[in-house]
């Protein structure tokens, strides 16, 4: 009897130190959550390339536990296969006009890690801390404004521009192509 339950502590102890310790998240302070200013059921106006209103709808909001392409980390598990496992949540806010079909996705981590997604072939990932601008687009003066541009190497012409403020969200964005600007 005492031999069976020597093998029975045996076995519990081997199982117990082979299971998977539990996944913890980042979590997402509020303050960084609310540097996308957009809520389900918003609409957003926006002037395009050719002046015409885009009305933007806010289709998606969540705080969920990320795991996008662009920020796996990959945990290499017992069976010899990687395994997407996401590290922190993040608020997701999707946008979508319905008159041209676009879509913008804004995603927002812990320290206000942020990207910017359109359909227009424009990523953008920033931070949203540090150093910003005041700017004037359409006759409106915009203060805390954080502004990305990227440009040729080469020439040095300006291949895309991207103005986002936390308190009013996208200003203007332009790319080659395309560009959206902000309509109060």
């Amino acid at each position: 009897m005492k031999k069976q339950l020597l093998y029975c502590i045996i076995l519990v102890a081997v199982l117990a130190s082979c299971t998977k310790e539990p996944t913890i998240y980042r979590l997402l302070p509020a303050e960084d959550a609310a540097a996308i200013p957009y809520h389900l059921g918003d609409t957003v106006k926006m002037s395009n390339e050719y002046n015409d209103t885009v009305i933007f709808l806010v289709t998606y909001d969540s705080i969920e536990p990320i795991v996008e392409e662009y920020i796996w980390s990959y945990v290499y598990d017992s069976k010899t296969s990687f395994d997407p496992s996401p590290y922190c949540y993040g608020r997701i806010v999707q946008l979508r006009s319905y008159t041209d079909n676009t879509q913008m996705k804004f995603v927002v981590l812990p320290e206000k890690r942020f990207y910017y997604l359109w359909d227009h072939s424009l990523d953008i990932s920033c931070q949203l801390k540090g150093e910003t601008e005041t700017v004037n687009i359409n006759n409106i003066t915009y203060e805390n404004v954080y502004l990305r541009q990227e440009c040729d190497a080469t020439t040095g012409d300006v291949l895309s521009q991207w103005y986002y403020n936390e308190e009013v969200g996208l200003i203007a964005v332009k790319n080659k192509d395309h560009s959206l600007v902000r309509i109060p």
